[in-house]
């Protein structure tokens, strides 16, 4: 069974929400080589699916990086890539059934980003027989490819999965723990019916705190004069989630002319807040967590998640390793100052220009919204 090597020549990413594709590469075809030494390297793992070309894409990554200890695993392939290896659909699908992964020792994190959820796949990650990896991005190109058939992107799903906790890659590992990009918000359907026997985690933040934190990222990038029509206010979002226009339009408050980016932020944080209870009310069995519960209760809450997810109540100790140190450093979405959270406070104005956009939505109403199956102690 034969893949092709891709010698990469050049690389680019135009922004740190985009998902991983073959495209941020410039790259020439290299020589022809064996797919299934593939199996048994733990250099080489999965970057992204190419769909328009049927074909999944490895990097080959240098000795010494390990993608269970990195922020984002998609941002640790990217940069460090030697080089690229393209998998035919076909080839890539039937050299999966050889890997034996139990699938139901899978554990997802779902998310809406700035709310922890690194740091929790990173203190599940400490626990002996636990391997997480963090935003791996091929689980994300199912965003990309959802409107292929369902049963091809189930069985694409099925293989990614065991491709990338491979033997190889998760050594003894025992439970499998996939945190996944805010964006995946709107799938977490797939994902559900792909792994039924997988445990789900949601977690979330007080919209008004979690504006903040992305608003200090508006202002770190020189926009926090930023100004948009409602058109490219729609158009922006519709692109950073991967949806039409149409699909994102009924979100936005139409009455708004003019979005600032405080109300931009505020639709994206309503629109995956009412993604999770659309998704939960068609039959999704999620457990989900307050990034307020955690940082407020870490023991507590620690202990009730553990036993949730049937890991052993002594393994909590290491788990609270990961707390000592900010999860995302080295990225550009780290603390400004690692012993303390965000500080960005939003003026009372602008809180009550949420607390007024939310307050005409007849789900997600108000910033301090408590959803259903929310965990507590």
């Amino acid at each position: 069974m034969t893949a092709k090597r891709l010698d990469i020549q050049d690389r680019h990413r135009e922004h740190v929400s985009e998902i991983a594709s073959l495209d941020n590469f410039e790259w020439v075809d290299g020589d022809e080589t064996n797919a299934k030494q593939i199996i048994t390297n733990p250099n080489i793992s999965l970057y992204c699916l190419d769909d328009a070309r049927q074909e999944a894409i490895f990097v080959v990554l240098p000795d010494g990086i390990n993608l269970s200890r990195v922020p984002f695993v998609y941002q640790a392939q990217f940069e460090n890539a030697e080089y690229l290896i393209a998998v035919p659909y076909a080839t890539f699908l039937r050299l999966a059934d050889e890997i034996q992964v139990d699938a139901s020792k899978l554990i997802y994190i779902h998310n809406i980003g700035r709310c922890g959820s690194t740091l929790l796949s990173q203190a599940l990650n400490e626990v002996e027989q636990v391997i997480a990896l963090s935003e791996p991005d091929v689980f994300s190109n199912f965003i990309t490819i959802r409107h292929t058939p369902r049963d091809q992107q189930i069985r694409l799903l099925q293989a990614c999965y065991k491709w990338m906790f491979r033997p190889a890659v998760a050594g003894n590992a025992t439970r499998y723990v996939l945190k996944l990009r805010n964006q995946c918000v709107d799938i977490m359907e797939i994902y559900a019916t792909a792994f039924p026997q997988a445990k789900h985690l949601f977690m979330y933040r007080n919209g008004i705190d979690w504006i903040a934190s992305l608003y200090r990222l508006f202002i770190n990038g020189g926009n926090a004069d930023l100004r948009m029509t409602l058109e490219e206010a729609i158009h922006w979002q519709a692109g950073y989630l991967n949806l039409s226009y149409d699909d994102v339009a009924p979100y936005f408050d139409h009455t708004i002319k003019t979005y600032t980016p405080i109300l931009y932020l505020a639709i994206g944080w309503q629109f995956m807040m009412k993604r999770y209870v659309e998704t939960v009310q068609n039959g999704f069995h999620a457990i989900a967590i307050r990034y307020e519960d955690l940082t407020a209760n870490r023991d507590a809450m620690l202990s009730t998640i553990f036993a949730k997810l049937d890991l052993p109540e002594s393994a909590i100790q290491q788990a609270q390793k990961a707390f000592e140190r900010d999860s995302q450093e080295g990225t550009k979405l780290a603390r400004e100052d690692a012993q303390s959270g965000n500080t960005m406070k939003l003026t009372d104005a602008e809180m009550e220009s949420i607390m007024q956009l939310l307050a005409k939505q007849p789900v997600i109403n108000r910033p301090d919204v408590i959803l259903s199956g929310t965990l507590s102690i």
